[in-house]
């Protein structure tokens, strides 16, 4: 489970410890002579460059097995690796999430000794990483056992304080206090942690029999046939779900997750979503439609819970590791076989692939292992978990990388009709922002459509991308090559997009509404109910993790939502060696300070906060 990470995390301390080898020294050994970017058309050195590439596709090589047939590195090369300062950030968080433990196992008044401890702790743990000594370092990591060791709770999780009371060093997030709102439900679904299915619908198929008259009980004086042709109906469909196979708490209980249907509307004159109705599973033959009605709780919120279960899944799964974690990895590994490294896009793409390979490793031989976190703590049995993200990588086309289509495609894409939509709005800058940069960068390179064809290692970098026994990415390419600057420029950018600000709208938002239980279980331990009256909220207690779940979840999820390693456009002084490239990055590193303004201006007129796409809160690359 989450102690695995926790293992992991040493290993990754002891090995920098270590210093194996010079990073530096290996690099100097391992380049062409001339750090100078040229394309492979320009470069005398052909015959050093290709060397290089040679001896890089030795280091980097594809295995197909770690994660059913999806592209991984076989073993992560030492310049890969993590570094110490990503080590301590991580190291922190661990140690916070520890002493949380401890402390909410302690009495009220043991609280300001066990907040005394972790800044005890955390100031050493700097102070040993600040003067680089691995004996300090170690030492510290040799504590962490004795806190680790806390009895287990004899706590059932049956009310609410229950659950609160797992936070204490860990602030209480803000969603324990709205999570049974229709407000905060319907807001989770443009700016929460998976703002990336609710789609516009004209009308519901078959699969959904809400009538009229059932719409109209919530809406009183609109009709559904309206809303659909006003572009007002936006529907939720976990259809994906439906094959995962429910796995069983380590005590043997079984665990729950349906594939539910969630309908909601913008009330006419309104701006955001309200919740309509949900229907439990994809057969209506079987799973009744809740309706939001006054006075229908708690039926309607163990119906939303189902949702929120499911949504958390489909985020884990397939937004999160699928579609980010899992899509960047063949690009990583196709880039540092195929371009060397003094090739322009080579300079420009790897420090977005910083830590990439690392974390993917560490996710697939343990997060998504058996036993492991996706395991204890999803829903579904290990197996079936990791084949829906297979399948959420294999079913993904590279054009719905691109954000504008990703929008168009669900019908979200236009303002007047869904007005309220943080997440869309704050990363259409971000996506502008890059594509800005990218195009300038490439500017500089490539005068025409003629030297993106003759590039011959950016040819085999797209041709190996596709390749059966190269990166397997979907749609990727012109017919194979790369054939036009535009096309070069946009596949850079979904990129980038996707390893930096797409990575960090489904990561970050973990520790500030996953953490919490209540609001986002991560399984359901009863079955979802086959009527929708005659609950009681006993019953939505006994749907939730218990207790002892529910502080995994918490510890992981802070974990992975805490780590903010590098910040989007800071390459560092002096990272780019051609001064052209000076002017476009200074341009690109005020935009993003513009578009900070334009989020902290936008977040003074939203119902809630939404920080996650702010540029200074967004990492260079998937490292966490």
């Amino acid at each position: 489970m989450i102690f695995s990470l926790l293992s992991g995390v040493a290993r990754i301390l002891n090995f920098v410890a270590a210093k194996l080898v010079d990073l530096a020294d290996w690099i100097s050994r391992r380049s062409p002579s001339s750090k100078y970017p040229l394309l492979p058309q320009n470069d005398p050195e052909i015959n050093q460059r290709q060397a290089f590439l040679n001896n890089a596709r030795q280091l980097y090589q594809y295995n197909y097995t770690y994660i059913d047939s999806l592209p991984m590195v076989e073993t992560v090369p030492t310049i890969e690796r993590f570094s110490l300062s990503w080590g301590l950030l991580v190291g922190k968080a661990v140690v916070t999430v520890l002493l949380n433990e401890r402390a909410n196992l302690s009495l009220e008044k043991d609280k300001l000794a066990s907040q005394a401890k972790q800044r005890e702790f955390s100031k050493r743990l700097l102070e040993a990483g600040m003067s680089h000594s691995d004996t300090a370092i170690l030492d510290l990591l040799d504590e962490l056992p004795t806190v680790l060791e806390t009895p287990p709770s004899d706590l059932e999780g049956v009310n609410i304080e229950e659950y609160n009371n797992l936070f204490w060093v860990i602030p209480l997030p803000t969603i324990s206090q709205n999570y049974i709102s229709n407000t905060e439900f319907a807001r989770l679904r443009v700016a929460g942690f998976n703002p990336l299915v609710i789609q516009r619908v004209k009308a519901l198929d078959a699969r959904f029999p809400l009538t009229e008259e059932q719409f109209q009980t919530v809406l009183p004086n609109d009709s559904l046939a309206l809303a659909g042709a006003e572009g007002r109906l936006y529907l939720a469909d976990y259809a994906e779900l439906e094959a995962i196979a429910g796995g069983t708490f380590p005590t043997g209980e079984q665990k729950y997750v349906n594939a539910p249907l969630a309908l909601f509307a913008i009330p006419q004159g309104e701006r955001s979503l309200t919740p309509i109705a949900i229907q439990l599973g994809q057969d209506p033959n079987i799973n009744p439609i809740f309706l939001r009605r006054v006075g229908d709780e708690p039926n309607w919120l163990i119906a939303k819970t189902v949702v929120q279960i499911a949504d958390a899944n489909h985020h884990q799964l397939i937004s999160h590791l699928g579609r980010t974690h899992l899509f960047v990895e063949p690009f990583v590994i196709a880039t540092n076989r195929q371009l060397a490294s003094n090739h322009p896009l080579y300079i420009l793409l790897k420090p977005h692939f910083q830590g990439t390979l690392a974390i993917n490793d560490a996710a697939q031989s343990n997060l998504v292992s058996v036993g492991g976190g996706v395991d204890s703590l999803l829903a579904g049995t290990i197996a079936s978990s990791r084949a829906v993200s297979v399948h959420g990588v294999k079913s993904y086309q590279f054009e719905d990388a691109l954000l504008p289509n990703a929008l168009k495609k669900r019908g979200v894409d236009d303002p007047s009709l869904l007005p309220d939509y943080p997440y869309r709005d704050d990363a259409l800058l971000i996506w502008e922002a890059i594509a800005t940069w990218v195009k300038s960068y490439l500017s500089i390179y490539y005068f025409n459509d003629d030297a993106v064809v003759r590039d011959t290692e950016l040819q085999a970098w797209a041709k190996e991308i596709i390749a059966n026994d190269g990166g397997r990415v979907t749609s990727f390419g012109e017919n194979g090559q790369i054939r036009t600057l535009s096309y070069l420029a946009d596949a850079l950018t979904a990129v980038i997009f996707t390893g930096s600000a797409q990575h960090a709208a489904v990561n970050f938002p973990q520790g500030d509404l996953i953490v919490y239980t209540p609001a986002i279980p991560l399984a359901g331990y009863t079955p979802a109910p086959t009527q929708t009256t005659g609950a009681e909220e006993a019953d939505f207690f006994a749907m939730l993790p218990p207790i002892e779940q529910a502080k995994g979840q918490l510890k992981l999820t802070y974990i992975l939502g805490s780590v903010y390693y590098t910040t989007l456009g800071d390459y560092g002084t002096d990272y780019f060696s051609d001064d052209r490239i000076q002017q476009p990055l200074r341009d690109f590193q005020d935009l993003l300070k513009e578009i900070e303004s334009t989020i902290k201006s936008r977040n003074e007129q939203r119902v809630a906060d939404y920080n996650y796409l702010r540029p200074s809160r967004i990492p260079q690359s998937i490292n966490i």
